[in-house]
């Protein structure tokens, strides 16, 4: 008679319980001591081999403890050493925010990986406001992805609240940075105290960093009031840039001329929140046009170093960066220009490999580029520019080769999207790489593979836009991509299809500049409005625009 399902597992908990009453048994059948403090636990040896990586490998290998019938386990205390065996043998384990690193560091310190597991179940249910910033943080550490995701999406849900716990004055700069990105712009004021007293809390190695995270803000979600303390704040009254950036804000959200002269007096104004900068391109290689998308006012930049033709780029801050590109051949070279004082591009060092057709973003102090063409090959190789010291390194490859694809940030993971493999065959494969684990793992596929098309992060939202499909057919096709679901939807097309353009996000809006259609090189501006789901033509620019790269300002 076959047992029922059951039966089955009534069988397993009898001999569970068996086994676990071996241990404390007269007759015991334990063949293993593990010592720890003095203390002494038997156990069963092929149970722990069964369990544990640790203790599988110290049992097959040559080490001494294989013809021991001891271990001492000087890693662990003991009352840590009697949980863990407790859970081995039953299952049970208390895990609370106290006591997970401890619990953690013992898993892996024994390569225990259901008890891992366990931790991860028990941390997904124990995420809130008050914890998720040490949370995020444990998770980081042990490679706990969906507790990362999980940490991300309650700062994001509860920022006001995050920003007043202690937690958040303790965190580094890269973490202060990565958290900021997580805000939702409804709290834009609890986030501005937030900041100042992160930076107060040391100052002296903090005040300097101040005013790239005061760039990350829109003062137009202020109220006036809030923005009048805000002035008053040393760190912002006393660095011009700061100042500068407040008055063009409130300038451009046209308040009253009255209220605006409350806060300071500037001669001159940089604005940060509604122009585009186009650079290089196939027309002028080395030109570096800024277009204000309300105004239309075209202002001239200094000229780039080197010709950058299918190149890329990124916005940190105040600062651009631009990065390889071709010049007669793929080229490995970084540059960058401040545009508080736009004045010249400034050499930065060299790329380890030279990239054409490769692709970028900015993560947590550091640039990180992604794939390309060079030597007649696409490439799957990967590096990485720390903003701090000047240095790039190498990080892993990715699973697919891959040139003329896109590369964003999104929840706090790189994607790679589409892109061709050896200039001539479009692609549809996407992967993600987690910045913490340095793994990369495929994701959805696009439902049309693309070459060259243009890639964009717009409320939680990847948008892989336009591109040049199979059979060299020129695409006006637009998908988006929430990795919460994990799967691409058509949306609204393009009024024009476009292969090699460039896109950027200004005012919560897409704005998609210029390419190619068939034989045709574009100077039409197309913007997308995600509330109504339509592309309009927003503006021409003077010269078609093709090959080139874009950035916010």
């Amino acid at each position: 008679m076959e047992k029922s399902d059951g039966d089955v597992t009534n069988h397993y908990a009898w001999l569970g319980k068996l086994i676990a009453e071996d241990r404390n048994s007269e007759e015991s059948t334990c063949d293993l001591v593990l010592e720890s403090e003095g203390k002494e636990f038997p156990v069963h040896k092929n149970i722990m081999m069964l369990v544990s990586k640790y203790f599988k490998k110290m049992f097959t290998i040559e080490m001494k403890e294989k013809y021991e019938g001891i271990v001492k386990m000087l890693q662990i205390p003991h009352e840590r050493l009697a949980n863990l065996i407790e859970f081995i043998y039953s299952g049970r384990i208390k895990i609370t925010v106290e006591n997970v690193t401890d619990i953690l560091d013992d898993a892996e310190y024994t390569q225990l990986e259901a008890l891992k597991e366990s931790c991860k179940t028990a941390l997904l249910k124990l995420v809130c406001a008050d914890n998720c910033l040490k949370l995020r943080a444990y998770a980081q550490q042990y490679n706990l992805d969906e507790v990362f995701v999980k940490t991300n999406q309650e700062i994001t849900t509860s920022f006001a609240a995050v920003v007043r716990h202690d937690d958040f004055v303790q965190l580094d700069v890269d973490d202060m940075s990565a958290v900021i990105k997580l805000r939702n712009k409804r709290c834009e004021e609890a986030v501005f105290t937030g900041i100042v007293q992160w930076v107060n809390h040391n100052p002296l190695q903090r005040e300097e960093l101040f005013v790239n995270l005061f760039l990350k803000l829109d003062p137009s979600l202020m109220r006036t009031d809030f923005l009048n303390k805000a002035s008053k704040e040393n760190l912002v009254k006393n660095n011009l840039v700061c100042s500068n950036f407040l008055v063009q804000n409130l300038l451009h959200d046209r308040r009253d001329p009255h209220t605006v002269s409350v806060f300071v007096t500037v001669s001159v104004l940089i604005s940060c929140t509604d122009k585009l900068l186009i650079i290089g391109g196939d027309n002028s290689p080395k030109s570096c046009v800024v277009y204000d998308v309300i105004t239309k006012q075209v202002t001239q930049f200094p000229q780039s170093n080197d010709p950058r033709m299918k190149s890329t780029s990124v916005r940190v801050g105040s600062k651009v960066y631009v990065v390889g590109g071709y010049d007669g051949g793929p080229i490995e070279t970084c540059e960058m220009m401040d545009i508080i004082e736009p004045t010249a591009w400034i050499l930065m060092p060299d790329m380890l490999t030279a990239r054409g057709y490769c692709s970028s973003c900015y993560f947590e102090d550091h640039i990180y580029v992604t794939g390309g063409y060079s030597n007649h090959e696409s490439l799957s190789s990967c590096e990485k520019l720390d903003i701090h010291n000047n240095k790039w390194m190498r990080i892993k490859d990715m699973i697919q080769a891959r040139d003329e694809h896109g590369t964003v940030v999104c929840n706090g993971f790189i994607y790679c999207i589409g892109g061709s493999y050896d200039c001539n065959n479009p692609l549809s494969s996407c992967e993600c790489y987690n910045v913490r684990s340095d793994v990369w793992n495929e994701i959805a596929p696009l439902n049309q593979a693309s070459e060259g098309l243009t890639c964009v992060v717009l409320d939680g939202n990847i948008y892989a836009i336009g591109g040049r499909g199979d059979k060299s057919q020129y695409l006006s096709s637009v998908e988006r991509f929430n990795p919460g679901i994990g799967k691409w939807e058509n949306i609204a097309p393009l009024q024009h299809a476009r292969y090699y353009s460039s896109a950027c996000v200004v005012g919560n809006k897409i704005f998609v500049i210029g390419g190619l259609n068939g034989d045709k090189k574009l100077n039409s501006v197309e913007v997308y409005d995600p509330t109504s789901n339509v592309w309009t033509i927003a503006f021409n620019t003077k010269e078609p625009v093709y090959e080139a790269t874009v950035v916010a300002i």
